[in-house]
């Protein structure tokens, strides 16, 4: 029989804790708080999950609202979008939202449900974009959720902003700030991506399925630069000395006045947006040779500014180009659009069946755009000509960026290695 241990294991996180540390973070009584969490970076919670919520609760007391962003588990969205018209079957068996008794998204997390169906709490009726809320303020909130571009005015986020509300963020990531879309919706540029998709809502007590328009929340606007651009956007909001943060349990935690960082993100978002973006340019891609030396080794120095640890000086890059250009067991493709070398990707014939993908690296200006696809194609190529069967490529384990870039090419792991520093 398991037995508990007679001491607390590290990391133990209690709702008398979370209130004194969200009361440093900046929450206060009768705030109204739009929550985003990540249970797992708090810690192990004494009493389970709800425990976290009980501890937010406890500072911002009877006057104060707490929301969330909770969507439907159910949505057709995945299914129904771009379609002109729903599919008999489909729309048959497919179940109405119901804000009463639909569920949360479970991979947002588990408190979404756990607020959805916390005593008194409300829920918008927009079925994709659904938000719960509990607190004086609840209502205010969540009321009358427009359908159509259900981020944008008169929407939940809308109304956070015009109530005064916050943004606090526990364990989650930047990127996970849901108050941009909104900025997103509002801001004045052009070419924003639409999307238009199906679902299935409640009316009089009958199920009706309505098409729903709204700027996409994948890619509204196209961002090509490093990371996330929603975490771009945050990140610069707190350079400019905006926000506040600190630990609450083992969580970097961070709080933002909603309405400012919204008018700072439409800023953001016209300011770089005012034109139209070229979403998808023509690339080339070709071996390198000696001539393209100089636009080899200019990529590797911007590889090396974005690497850790000491840079690479030029000479040694410079030399590191040779090699890779005279070695009979390698071949360096180089990808352009224009004369501008945008990417480059080094296929070593590693062993007479396998073959490695090394020095990947796409200019950040350039990326999200297919460059790492058409060099990929071409280095594959090269090595299925000489024979090989497989392709390794060695990506960080701290670089989920790359590992995703390179999961979207096909790639997944194949081995897993053990090891401790010496």
């Amino acid at each position: 029989m398991r037995r508990c241990a007679s001491s607390h294991a590290p990391g133990l996180v209690t709702r008398g804790q979370i209130a004194v540390e969200l009361r440093e973070v900046g929450v206060a009584a009768g705030d109204t708080v739009m929550l985003h969490a990540s249970v797992g970076a708090i810690g192990w919670i004494v009493g389970g999950p709800d425990q976290v919520l009980h501890g937010i609760f406890d500072v911002l007391g009877e006057a104060g609202t707490l929301m969330m962003y909770v969507g439907w588990d159910g949505s057709p969205y995945d299914v129904t979008i771009g379609l002109p018209q729903i599919p008999p079957q489909l729309a048959e068996v497919w179940p109405a939202y119901d804000p009463a008794t639909s569920h949360a998204v479970r991979s947002w997390g588990v408190l979404g449900e756990i607020l959805r169906t916390w005593p008194g709490a409300k829920r918008s009726e927009h079925p994709d974009g659904s938000f719960a809320a509990v607190g004086r303020r609840a209502e205010e909130l969540l009321v009358e959720h427009p359908l159509q571009y259900g981020m944008g005015e008169r929407s939940p986020l809308a109304r956070l902003c015009q109530a005064g509300g916050k943004v606090l963020l526990l364990g989650s990531p930047l990127s996970d700030v849901t108050l941009l879309h909104h900025a997103e919706h509002i801001a004045d540029v052009p070419e924003k991506e639409v999307v238009r998709y199906w679902a299935p809502i409640l009316r009089n007590g009958d199920k009706e399925w309505v098409q729903i328009e709204e700027f996409s929340t994948q890619e509204c606007l196209p961002w090509f630069g490093p990371g996330d651009m929603f975490e771009a956007i945050v990140q610069d909001y707190l350079q400019d000395g905006h926000g506040t943060v600190a630990p609450v349990g083992a969580a970097r935690s961070y709080l933002f006045d909603a309405d400012d960082l919204t008018r700072f993100a439409v800023d953001w978002i016209e300011d770089r947006y005012s034109e139209p973006v070229e979403r998808y340019v023509e690339i080339k891609v070709s071996p390198a040779g000696p001539a393209d030396h100089h636009q080899i080794v200019a990529l590797f120095e911007l590889m090396e500014e974005e690497s850790p640890g000491t840079v690479a000086p030029k000479r040694r890059l410079s030399t590191r180009v040779d090699e890779f250009l005279e070695d009979s067991d390698r071949r360096t493709f180089l990808a352009r659009v224009g004369e501008k070398a945008v990417g480059v990707l080094v296929a070593l014939r590693h062993s007479a069946e396998r073959g490695v993908l090394e020095q990947a690296f796409v200019d950040p200006e350039y990326r999200r755009r297919g460059v790492l696809r058409e060099l990929e194609i071409d280095a594959a190529g090269y090595l299925r000509d000489a024979g090989c069967r497989t392709i390794q490529v060695h990506a960080d384990v701290g670089n989920e960026a790359a590992r995703a870039a390179w999961r979207a090419l096909g790639y997944s792991p194949s081995e897993e290695f053990l090891e401790r520093l010496l």
